[in-house]
């Protein structure tokens, strides 16, 4: 839907986005005219990340190729088999020379973000994203990032609590959690603490159960990603914090089917 209306989107506006501009001119370059006439940059560099493959893989390659630019993909390693069905239908439709996907090796990865783009678009973590930015700017390529950070929800002593946790828990467990603006924690009125997170952990049932087997609910994308939500709430544990999952958190289906049980986590502390 969403890479569909980018679609829609690029070739209603595309008309107006191309005409040139008239500007006015000062009186001591009177009698010259100027226009603003929009060119294409160049060859872009899309380095695309693994939570939502097809649409930050392909919304900024429309933008790109509205712009009248050429493209390459550098789609995510962590998603082989959906990398590897866009390179095939990305092939189908296009010249290679308009628009291509390149193969997931990991020193082409490395590698993607040193070429002289005229331009570079990165969607991922802050760390790799400033590996990116210092990469490009060795050929002063300039870059558009958008980078995950940390996302707080504030409920505050005014609010109905049981409407803000079902909320917060649609926002949290859509993609397993997988989002770059998903709310990483809540901070909440200390007398409120123990009926929101009730009322949390509730929703999160009610949305999903406590099957593994649901296949409404994502899976982790790897097991290096699962094992590290498993050390994370394992530390939060040995740190004294309060645990609250499903109720059969350790059925070995879950860890099988990389399914990561929804899970509350209070009084946690601030490391």
């Amino acid at each position: 839907m969403l890479v569909l209306g980018e679609i829609k989107h690029a070739a209603k506006h595309l008309k107006g986005w191309m005409a040139p501009e008239r500007i006015p001119t000062t009186v001591q370059f009177a009698p010259a005219k100027n226009r603003l006439i929009p060119q294409p940059l160049g060859v872009v560099g899309i380095i695309a990340p693994w939570n939502y493959p097809l649409q930050l893989t392909l919304a900024p390659a429309v933008a790109a190729i509205a712009a009248g630019n050429r493209a390459i993909i550098k789609p995510s390693e962590l998603v082989p088999r959906f990398s590897e069905l866009l390179m095939e239908a990305i092939a189908k439709k296009f010249d290679t020379a308009e628009l291509a996907v390149t193969d997931i090796d990991d020193d082409i990865a490395k590698a993607f973000a040193a070429l002289p783009f005229d331009h570079l678009i990165f969607t991922g973590s802050t760390r790799i994203g400033r590996l990116v930015a210092e990469a490009a700017g060795r050929n002063l390529t300039p870059v558009t990032l958008e980078l995950g950070g940390k996302s707080p929800a504030i409920v505050d002593g005014s609010a109905d609590i049981d409407e803000a946790a079902q909320r917060i828990a649609y926002g949290k467990l859509l993609n397993a959690g997988q989002t770059c603006i998903a709310p990483d924690y809540v901070l909440v009125p200390q007398a409120s603490v123990q009926p929101f997170a009730m009322r949390l952990q509730g929703h999160m049932q009610h949305m999903f159960g406590t099957d593994p087997k649901n296949p409404d609910y994502s899976s982790i994308v790897s097991d290096r990603h699962y094992a590290r939500l498993e050390a994370l709430v394992a530390d939060a544990a040995a740190k004294g914090a309060t645990i609250m999952q499903p109720a059969a958190p350790n059925d070995p289906e879950w860890k099988e089917r990389r399914k990561f049980p929804p899970t509350v986590i209070v009084d946690a502390t601030p490391d």
